[in-house]
């Protein structure tokens, strides 16, 4: 499936379970299934297949993950499709 910047997406597999990632210091964590994150950039526009780079965040919007998912490691939860 395709992902479009800012569509809401849930983790449903980890083909990589200890993958890199970017957090607020003392919040981060590693993404799990089940988790909810917006997609913030697709790495190339014209591959649907290609990564995206999600990020996670907290009630207070500090960043629990912004970490690379392959497509298929997601689904998606709510369109921002306009």
């Amino acid at each position: 499936m395709q992902f479009n910047e800012l569509d809401i997406v849930r983790v449903v597999q980890l083909l990589k379970e200890n993958r890199d990632y970017t957090c607020t210091e003392k919040i981060g964590r590693n993404p799990e299934i089940g988790d909810i994150g917006t997609v913030c950039h697709r790495l190339d526009i014209d591959n649907p297949l290609s990564p995206v780079m999600v990020e996670m965040v907290d009630e207070n919007g500090l960043t629990i993950w912004l970490a690379e998912f392959l497509p298929e490691e997601l689904e998606l939860a709510e369109s921002n499709k306009n």
